[in-house]
């Protein structure tokens, strides 16, 4: 009989704490299975769609500008973006290192690039803007080991005429992260490119345009085989603006080499013609992303060329602003046409003397000569007796010392000095002196040239005066119009008559006989004033503000020349070359 053969008693313990154990493990994969399943299936399930379709965004093509005559001066073009689309990338290191010796960006730069973007992994990141030709076809041949990096075609603005208009024009830019946070708008994020200045800013939602966007279906090497969904892009609206082309550009020319702005506008309606400012920019340079060496050099030239000067530039008027003081006195009864005063060439006022421009006097003058003539003299004499009170009413009557609303940003307020002002911000109290340095433009009187030119255009419109404006008409893409923008009185300054005819009178003998002889058009009648304004800083202000035809006034100037020297002398001649240019009188 055979024996039975038995297990020893710890082999049965190992086998029944290998059976616990098999059973754990068992247990664990079921669990970790019905967990990436049940729990993290969705996610799986979202992750492996995600890496074989790729979104991209379409950017919109901004609104076209155009001038008056519909001529084109803004466009787009198209422009190649190198991008790395993050959660395609294998190696980062390695495909820098590829990517760099292509684009000639470090490979540090560009690992950094992709690093520093905290947003959507799927969401392509600019790495080098406005790829060129020979790159692009490089890129394209070595797509095989360039696993994550795309190619896309991006509108990017196009200034047609370089620095033309600039100023008014604006520029463009990538959105950044302040503005980003100021908007708080969903539809905006990193690299978007909006509107920076000028019109390109004011303007920019109609101009922006809507997004649109495709999902494609990408190989195991990121290569595009099939488009799944896609949304065409809404172009932005076009500008259609007030600018005569022509003459903005025959500005331009003429103030080539100076320092100044030109602004030309209809009277009866507000519509700027040209609007001229010197030094200038070319907004291409924004447009293709500014480089740090050449935001260095624009931002710390002296000569300021990105201060719209017509429309943020401060400065003293001069003797242009004689004819404010010439309305306040014939409203106020201060004088009137017949009164005379005589110029000796100096006025004494508390111990101080003040100087007329001719040393010799100009003798016995009625306030239409005072007027053609420029004398100090006289209205040193009526700034005293009207006083600083009823001087600072009819400053704002001119709507002086407020934002003229033209649709351009950060426009300038100025300064209009008063009692309180003086001591508030001087803290001094107001001399009888200072009245006299206001009543000729000087002290601490500082005006924009849209400012000034507001005066003669109220002026030659008996009182009217328009909102100034650089936009005519919106209109779509397929060319309808949207809106048209109507003539709208921004302010009606409610003198006599009397008061204006007087006035006009005085501009019209500066011309024929006075300080404007120089603006003298044989074939046109015209008024105006010249001003030379003293400046601390530097050299004289040169000043001329006119209308024309003196009858029926279609268009008025202002020509302001910093360290131009004398108005006169240096700016009346350009407002003639001006009005002969927009008159088409040939010389």
């Amino acid at each position: 009989m055979r024996e039975s053969s038995t297990v020893p008693e710890d082999v049965k313990q190992r086998l029944n704490w290998l059976l616990i154990f098999i059973v754990i493990c068992f247990s664990a994969l079921v669990i970790g299975l019905w967990y990436l399943q049940m729990i993290k299936g969705e996610e799986f399930k979202e992750r492996a769609v995600e890496n074989c379709i790729r979104s991209l965004v379409e950017d919109a093509p901004r609104g076209r500008i155009y001038d008056r005559q519909e001529k084109l001066l803004v466009t787009n073009r198209p422009a190649v973006v190198v991008s790395i689309i993050p959660a395609e990338v294998d190696d980062l290191k390695k495909l820098s290192e590829r990517l760099s010796k292509i684009i000639g960006i470090s490979p540090e730069d560009i690992s950094q690039t992709v690093k520093n973007y905290r947003e959507n992994p799927f969401k392509p990141v600019k790495i080098l803007d406005d790829c060129k030709t020979n790159k692009i076809v490089e890129i394209e041949e070595r797509k095989d080991e360039l696993k994550g990096v795309v190619l896309e075609i991006k509108p990017r603005r196009d200034y047609l005429y370089h620095d033309f208009a600039a100023h008014s024009l604006g520029y463009v830019g990538e959105i950044d992260k302040e503005e980003l946070q100021q908007f708080g708008n969903p539809k905006f994020q990193g690299g978007d490119i909006i509107g920076k200045a000028g019109l390109e800013k004011y303007y920019d939602d109609i101009l922006r345009g809507e997004k649109g966007g495709k999902e494609v279906e990408v190989d195991a090497l990121g290569q595009e085989i099939a488009t799944l969904l896609y949304q065409r892009p809404v172009p932005g609206k076009d500008l259609v603006l007030t600018i005569d082309r022509d003459l903005q550009l025959y500005g331009e020319n003429l103030l080539y080499d100076k320092k100044g702005s030109i602004v030309v506008s209809n009277p009866n309606s507000g519509e700027i013609l040209a609007l001229v400012n010197r030094p200038s920019f070319s907004p291409n340079i924004f447009a293709n992303g500014i480089s740090g060496s050449d935001w260095e050099r624009l931002s710390s030239d002296a000569d300021y060329p990105l201060t719209n000067r017509s429309v943020q530039g401060l400065y003293s008027p001069g003797s242009i602003f004689k004819v404010v003081t010439a309305a306040a006195a014939l409203e106020e009864g201060v004088t009137d046409r017949k009164r005379k005063i005589y110029c000796s060439g100096s006025f004494e006022l508390a111990d101080q003397v003040f100087v007329c421009w001719k040393e010799t006097g100009h003798g016995s003058l009625s306030i239409v000569d005072a007027i053609a003539h420029s004398c100090n003299i006289y209205f040193y004499t009526l700034g005293k007796d009207l006083g600083i009170e009823r001087f600072n009413k009819y400053m704002q009557k001119f709507g002086l010392g407020e934002k003229t609303d033209i649709d351009l940003p950060a426009e300038a307020i100025g300064i209009i000095p008063s009692a309180q002002w003086k001591e508030r911000e001087v803290k001094e109290i107001w001399f009888p002196g200072d009245t006299i340095n206001l009543s000729i433009g000087q002290g601490y009187l500082l005006l924009t040239p849209l400012q000034v030119h507001n005066l003669i255009t109220a002026i030659a419109a008996d009182g009217e005066i328009y909102k100034l404006h650089l936009v005519k008409k919106i209109i779509s893409a397929d060319g309808k119009t949207v809106k048209e923008i109507k003539p709208e009185i921004y302010k009606k300054v409610d003198f006599s008559s009397d008061t204006f005819k007087i006035i006009k009178e005085g501009l019209r003998q500066t011309i024929l006989k006075g300080t404007g002889w120089k603006a003298n058009i044989k074939e046109l009648a015209l008024a105006g004033k010249t001003g030379t304004a003293q400046n601390p800083q530097g050299e004289t202000h040169a000043w001329f503000i006119g209308f024309a035809p003196y009858e029926n006034p279609e268009v008025c100037i202002t020509v302001f020349l910093e360290n131009g020297g004398e108005g006169g002398e240096a700016a009346a001649p350009i407002a003639r070359a001006m009005l002969e240019k927009y008159f088409n009188i040939h010389k």
